[in-house]
């Protein structure tokens, strides 16, 4: 199970499935020595972890990869590579960095949704 502290989003890919994303070191025993990874969609409780002690080059290239596999599961690793190395080189070159003065890994609030009027 992974801490809550390191949690830092969550979004539903098209298919409504959820994930939720935590900057944690996926387990190099188990996994090798990978940068991040994508849980099946199929998982009751589907996550991705991205290792935190990446550059920011790395890190931005394991965001968009990992979240490529969320959304396009069925497509091929060598796919998703090729299309994260694409955009995060064109995002790298027009300037896009991780500003870690801006940094929130506080969990989001939980939205509070709004009471149905009695008719």
């Amino acid at each position: 199970m992974v801490s809550k502290k390191n949690f830092f989003f969550k979004f539903r890919n098209v298919d409504g499935v959820r994930y939720e994303v935590y900057f944690v070191k996926p387990n190099a025993s188990y996994y090798g020595d990978i940068h991040g990874l994508c849980d099946d969609p199929e998982e009751k409780h589907a996550k991705i972890y991205i290792n935190p002690y990446l550059t920011q080059k790395s890190e931005l290239n394991t965001i968009i990869h990992e979240l490529t596999h969320a959304f396009f599961w069925d497509k091929s690793e060598k796919e998703v590579y090729k299309f994260a190395n694409a955009v995060t080189a064109l995002l790298y070159r027009q300037g896009w960095r991780r500003d870690d003065d801006k940094r929130n890994n506080e969990p989001p609030p939980k939205r509070k949704r709004p009471k149905k009027k009695k008719r």
